[in-house]
């Protein structure tokens, strides 16, 4: 007898989706879906990786020759909005736009076509499978790994039957729909040949000959009343071709496979513009499925169950309440706090990695890999003053590496697009990036000469970018990888720092300085209004403490690869960069000197950078400012925010401090909220939707229970009052250290096991005791207090 199955996963719902913004995510790291809406009528709308607007036109802009001493010259006559201005005359393209690809409609119903009631809808985060449940009807959807395809499975249980109808809809205006051999459905389409914005920040979009096509294919086939495929006849029910759409009748149950391509061929070529093509491409995928398409959801459902349960979080007794997700955050908000909230918190910025960022994808952008609009916020790109880094935080240390690899690719592309703008805008060696970069790797300062520096005129991108290649070495300690990666491309930032950096003037110790230099989105008043550029910043200066700092750490076992030169300079560099200054209320800095800040609880606190992610701010009277600094900015911002300034409590020490950020990032989003939070997807709110703050929390909560400090392991360093007793495995260390198992009880420390890759000596430092241990390659180290 069928008994209707029950929610497994504590991310679930009683009702559809309403918006694509509550809609359950899966993902590949190349293509991804939002599945919402009602059976009868839901919604799949689709990205693809490579989907953007573009390419740029070539040229630069027209640097005026001595820009950057006439700039100096105003920030030490004190005309700060002046030199603004002339920052202007530097800015280049805007970066283009990441692009939905369209909806895959899916009308589920009733063998006699009657809407069928929905039961529940869950996304089980350890096997990556989105799961529909009616009565009459089970769905289940997720983007495989190994093929590379979305895979939609249907069945009528109890020996049911039901129909389908299948239709595409997308927002591009360039687009056609037909179907394919009499079980397929395919959307052929070219993405805007721009997107930009105007002098009054209103979207632009233009539709040229040279928008890269693309094309989406489903294709249906229908189960036989035993199990297996059928082509479409006899008693697995029939698939019809008509007035653009698809339709399933009488069917016990269908598998339908979906794949899109695209122009895509290199970051630094044209790409193809015919959609014929693509869909070519796209059917062979499909074809090359369709035979194993039975065993694909057991393959992947395993696959992704071993990445996930490389780290288990159990906060108390780790039981859920079992109420839908969006019912516990209200409740929790409402109060008593519901702790498991943090559980999930912790596994769905996990997941979300693992759905987005796969080796050989393009990097997780601002909303990761989802998009439904062809305007989207900050054109979906890639902001690298602190959001893409943020994205990125959790895959080290919460034991997804192979994640990571999108980025560092993005970064090694960025170093050589970046060595253009080093040269002509600033007459330096090496490379770098600013604000924002794209699919194309935009990497001059944005803004097509309209926009304030305070978005655009700030270019430390690609010395923060390379501090992800010195922390995947830190984690690994892959002597090859950082031979031929992370020393030669952290080599050319530092080369550029080099050459950015010189002498203050009016200082009579010679610091060096890196004017022009802005605080990331940050301004200061003066009499002549806001301004944002100064003659140096914390956030710079500190930037360039920790890339000197690990080029030199790296410098031995990097051998080879290793400049001895630049080594040298580095050396002679370091102990000359301005230091970091303590204002009136006791807070680090963020400027040259005290400035009156025009926003007193900005979202933005990158002059703590040395604290997190960094690792420089060690002097006990600047983390005291540090300290400072976060109860002045307060709690309250988006939601990357929050996630950040968790973080930042938890390498403070301070767990009750860090367990109340947290409150906050839990915090629902209602149509009426300014602050940050998550909708009831789970999906952090900055508002609106961005995917840094949930993989950003992700990284905090694994800092408030695991920590590198220089050469020492710090166990339970930010440990909440209001999680006595919990357990956690498969943490990563520096050194190639993990933390295979963690317990705590009455709020200290239980137990603990460590492994390391390779002979390592540190010290462990738990509250009010620390040990040092010579831990061997392979062998586990248990560790009772």
């Amino acid at each position: 007898m069928y008994v209707t199955p029950e929610p497994s996963s504590p991310v679930w719902y009683d009702r559809p989706a309403a918006r694509w913004v509550d809609g359950l995510p899966v993902g590949n790291g190349r293509l991804g879906a939002m599945v919402w809406g009602p059976p009868e009528d839901q919604r799949l709308s689709l990205n693809e990786d490579t989907f953007w607007s573009g390419p740029p036109p070539a040229g630069r802009p027209a640097v005026p020759a001595g820009l950057l001493d006439d700039v100096r010259a105003d920030l030490r006559a004190g005309r700060h909005t002046a030199a603004g201005e002339r920052l202007k005359a530097a800015q280049g393209r805007g970066a283009e736009a990441y692009q939905p690809v369209g909806d895959l409609v899916l009308r589920v119903t009733g063998q006699d076509g009657a809407a069928l009631p929905f039961r529940f809808r869950e996304l089980d985060l350890g096997t990556g499978v989105a799961r529909y449940v009616a009565d009459g009807a089970e769905q289940t959807v997720f983007a495989d790994t190994a093929t590379g395809l979305l895979v939609i499975g249907l069945r009528a249980p109890g020996g049911g039957r039901l129909s389908a109808e299948l239709s595409w809809r997308t927002p591009h205006l360039r687009h056609s729909v037909r179907t394919v051999g009499g079980d397929g459905i395919a959307l052929l389409l070219h993405a805007p040949s721009h997107v930009g914005d105007d002098e009054g920040h209103r979207p632009v979009v233009e539709h040229g000959d040279g928008g890269m096509a693309a094309a989406a294919l489903a294709r249906v086939h229908c189960h036989r009343e035993g199990g297996g495929q059928d082509g479409g006849g006899g008693d697995g029910g029939t698939v019809e071709a008509a007035d653009g759409c698809l339709r399933v009748r009488d069917a016990p149950g269908c598998t339908i496979l979906v794949d899109v391509r695209t122009g895509f061929t290199a970051w630094n070529r044209a790409p193809r513009t015919d959609p014929e093509e693509c869909l070519a491409r796209a059917a062979e995928a499909v074809a090359l499925a369709r035979g194993r398409a039975a065993d694909l959801l057991p393959a992947h459902a395993a696959g992704h169950a071993a990445a996930m349960g490389r780290v288990r979080l159990r906060i108390g007794s780790g039981e859920h309440a079992p109420a839908p997700l969006d019912v516990r955050l209200r409740a929790s908000q409402a109060g008593p706090r519901d702790e498991q909230l943090a559980a999930v918190l912790f596994d769905f910025g996990r997941y979300l990695l693992l759905a987005s960022s796969r080796p050989g994808t393009q990097a997780a952008h601002l909303q990761g890999l989802w998009n439904d609009s062809v305007t989207p916020p900050w054109h979906c790109d890639y902001t690298v003053n602190i959001n893409t880094q943020m994205n990125y935080w959790p895959a080290e240390s919460t034991a997804l590496p192979e994640c990571h690899g999108p980025l560092l690719d993005l970064v090694a592309d960025l170093a050589d697009a970046g060595q253009g703008v080093a040269r002509e805008l600033y007459g330096t060696d090496g490379w770098t990036c600013h604000h924002n970069t794209d699919l194309w790797r935009a990497t001059w300062p944005v803004g097509d000469g309209n926009d304030d520096p305070v978005w655009s005129s700030w270019p430390l991108g690609g010395a923060w970018l390379s501090l992800h290649l010195a922390e995947h070495w830190r984690y690994g300690r892959d002597r090859r990888f950082l031979r031929e990666h992370a020393w030669p491309v952290a080599a050319g930032a530092a080369r550029f720092l080099l050459g950015l950096l010189h002498e203050d003037p009016d200082d009579p110790a010679g610091h060096l300085v890196t004017a022009p230099a802005t605080s990331p989105e940050n301004r200061f008043a003066t009499p002549d209004g806001p301004a944002s550029v100064d003659r140096s910043t914390t956030m710079d200066l500190t930037l360039a403490r920790e890339l000197f700092g690990f080029l030199t750490e790296s410098a031995a076992e990097a051998g080879p690869a290793a400049d001895p030169g630049l080594v040298a300079e580095i050396a002679a560099a370091l102990p000359r960069l301005r230091p970091p200054g303590v204002g009136s209320r006791g807070e680090l800095l963020e400027w040259h000197t005290e400035r009156p800040e025009t926003e007193p609880h900005h979202r933005h606190v990158s002059h703590l950078v040395g604290l997190h992610p960094g690792r420089t701010l060690t002097d006990p009277r600047l983390r005291a400012a540090a300290r400072r600094s976060l109860e002045l900015r307060g709690d309250e911002g988006t939601g990357w925010s929050t996630a950040w300034k968790t973080a930042l409590w938890a390498r403070l020490g301070d767990g009750a401090a860090a367990h109340r950020l947290l409150g906050v990032m839990l915090r629902p989003v209602g149509d009426d909220t300014d602050g940050g939070g998550v909708y009831p997807s789970l999906l952090c709110a900055h508002p609106p939707f961005q995917i840094d703050g949930n993989l950003g929390a992700a990284a905090a909560i694994a800092e408030m229970l695991v920590q590198n400090r220089g050469p020492e392991l710090l166990l339970l360093p930010a440990l909440p009052p209001a999680w006595p007793e919990g357990a956690v495995s498969g943490l990563r260390a520096h050194g190639a250290v993990t933390v295979e198992r963690l317990t705590w009880a009455d709020g200290v420390l239980a137990a603990a096991t460590l492994r390391a890759a390779r002979d390592t000596t540190l010290t462990v430092r738990w509250p009010g005791a620390h040990r040092t241990l010579g831990l061997r390659a392979g062998t586990a180290h248990h560790l009772t207090p």
